[in-house]
């Protein structure tokens, strides 16, 4: 395992943030609305090998009357999509330019949203979700993902989860654990100084939590 890129203490626990070296590509491995088609002579991108040009996936769109977005790539200290090259980095004349085109095809809108049309409405719907695909797919192209450890005190290991997409998220999810962890030791202590008091067990043998 790395070295992990954040530590804090929380409440008597350490919890540990590392970036998820093993995270699945959401494009390739997630059931995705687009079909990516990326041409690149150094980057194996996208999800589909449909076509091998871009003229032949721009022929296939006016045949079915499908939604065929324009993708474009900033490289630069690495790689960032976008739909648009109307705003900085990717109207760079250097280090951007056009990737490829991401394909929705009609029927399998259609089918997705159980509609009979291509609304106006709905192809604004489908851009947005088309959006969403590609901000985690920058997250994923970037190592934005990231997994937790929390240990007790004592570093005994009380749990692990990877896979969070965004630093944030991971710590948040990461402190709700430890919130259930010292809850639950609360909980379990009042219901042994109940016991206690039902027992009458001097106060001398009355162990006091810690969380």
């Amino acid at each position: 395992m790395t070295e992990a890129i954040e530590t804090i203490e929380y409440k008597k626990h350490k919890i540990e943030i590392f970036p998820d070296e093993n995270c699945e590509n959401p494009i390739q491995n997630w059931d995705v609305l687009g079909e990516y088609f990326c041409w690149h002579r150094q980057y194996n991108l996208g999800n589909s090998s449909r076509f091998s040009t871009p003229d032949e996936s721009i022929a296939y769109v006016r045949q079915t009357r499908s939604l065929l977005f324009n993708l474009y790539m900033y490289d630069h200290s690495g790689i960032a999509l976008s739909l648009s090259n109307n705003h900085y980095p990717f109207n760079d004349r250097w280090d951007a330019g056009q990737l490829g085109f991401i394909l929705v095809d009609r029927e399998k809108a259609l089918k997705e949203f159980g509609k009979k049309r291509l609304t106006e409405q709905l192809k604004q719907k489908i851009r947005q979700i088309i959006e969403g695909e590609i901000e985690t797919y920058n997250q994923y192209l970037s190592g934005d993902i990231y997994g937790y450890v929390v240990s007790s005190n004592n570093d005994e290991q009380i749990d692990s989860c990877w896979g969070y997409y965004g630093q944030d998220d991971c710590l948040n999810e990461a402190k709700s654990i430890v919130d259930y962890e010292v809850n639950k030791a609360v909980r379990e202590h009042c219901q042994k100084v109940k016991q206690w008091i039902r027992n009458r067990v001097p106060f001398q043998y009355r162990i006091s939590a810690t969380v």
